[in-house]
């Protein structure tokens, strides 16, 4: 079975759960990558709708997926939801919104990140600090590690992606339904919940709460060892490039980044789709892995590669700061929400992080309305041209 991929690194990951999945189903996976973003949507568009096609492709959730799916290019894949739902293999509602267009699902998740933050130990027990569980002594332990000369948070991407972690974060924290409503386009980026979500990410700046937004990721697991840079905002897949960078285990404790004022336990959830082509040649074949994926044997062998938390709760690596995470969403069950990058039609998203990034190098109160008023002007004309 042939998959394409964005990721390089992932190869024995996928080979490994081929082999899972041959005792299963009869087929291996074999993947093929293409490591630039952009080269790899322009592929996999042209490619999908020819006879070159590749049987199972990685792609996004959320509004990237249905863009896919509404023009043709992807299978329904509702049976393997329905019989992850029926195994007990997952049952997330939420999720599998994110990966539906039209009432059917077009894709299952390939792993389930969560946006937390990750610290040094070695930083909290320099600074004599417990695991924050209100916004004020976050706030406090930020205060006290840029006392001490520390870094309190890493958070570079200011011409990336990277932009929206705070932003997203900080409007979820506040107001679930809100972040539901403004990514889906029923409410405006002028309300009050993002104004104060941007008048938080600046008093942060304002406390020098954050690294140069040129950060240097190569640099970062060092920093964390030492214990000079305290904490980031991140998702959990990045636990394993931290490890197999220096860190070990021991290294790096995790929590839920507490709800603002006025707010509520909540988490911002990401998660990539394994989907079947249209035009796979296997095609009966490839459903039947997408059938397979959240098989317990299956996402034991990947979330155990990608040290990573699975859709399926009851699978979780033998990392202890993920297995951390993983309590904690349990134990506090945090209003999820899927990722801004995939939350809103792509267009949209790529134009507001742009915004994003120029709010980071300049992140002064007048600045941040400037930028919601951008976000919300780039939102009225997207959304007309989404849904024509």
């Amino acid at each position: 079975m042939t998959l394409v991929t964005d990721n390089a690194t992932w190869g024995p990951g996928y080979s490994q759960a081929g082999d899972a999945l041959h005792r299963l189903v009869g087929y291996h996976i074999r993947s093929r990558s293409v490591p630039n973003v952009s080269n790899y949507q322009q592929i996999v568009r042209m490619s999908a709708q020819t006879d070159s096609t590749s049987d199972l492709i990685k792609w996004w959730n959320g509004y990237r997926l249905q863009d896919l799916a509404r023009a043709g290019i992807l299978t329904d894949v509702s049976s393997a939801w329905d019989r992850a739902a029926r195994e007990g293999w997952s049952d997330d509602a939420e999720l599998r919104t994110s990966f539906t267009f039209e009432g059917r699902q077009y894709g299952v998740p390939l792993y389930k990140s969560y946006y937390v933050i990750l610290y040094s130990k070695k930083a909290f027990a320099r600074l004599k600090a417990d695991v924050p569980t209100t916004w004020d002594e976050f706030v406090h332990l930020v205060e006290a590690a840029r006392r001490a000369g520390m870094t309190p948070i890493a958070s570079g991407g200011a011409t990336t992606w990277e932009s929206l972690i705070w932003f997203q974060q900080l409007v979820n924290g506040l107001d679930h339904g809100y972040y539901q409503d403004v990514t889906a386009g029923r409410a405006s980026y002028t309300d009050p919940v993002a104004q104060q979500a941007m008048r938080l990410w600046a008093d942060l700046y304002r406390r020098e709460a954050f690294s140069a937004p040129d950060l240097s990721a190569g640099s970062l697991p060092g920093q964390l060892a030492k214990g000079t840079t305290v904490m980031q905002l991140y998702a959990t897949w990045t636990v394993g490039s931290l490890l197999t960078s220096g860190l070990s285990d021991a290294d790096l404790g995790a929590f839920l980044l507490p709800p603002p004022p006025g707010g509520a336990p909540s988490v911002v959830v990401e998660s990539a789709g394994l989907t079947v082509a249209a035009k796979s040649h296997k095609h009966a074949a490839a459903v039947a892995v997408a059938d397979s994926w959240l098989d317990p044997s299956v996402q034991k062998v990947f979330s155990n590669f990608l040290k990573d938390t699975s859709a399926d709760p009851s699978v979780v690596p033998d990392v202890g700061v993920v297995r951390d995470v993983a309590t904690a969403v349990k134990e506090q069950q945090p209003a999820q929400a899927t990722r801004y990058w995939e939350a809103s039609p792509p267009a949209l998203v790529e134009g507001n992080v742009q915004d994003l990034s120029a709010f980071m190098t300049n992140p002064t109160p007048a600045n941040a309305r400037s930028t919601l008023d951008s976000m919300q002007r780039r939102a009225d004309k997207e959304w007309k041209v989404w849904n024509s």
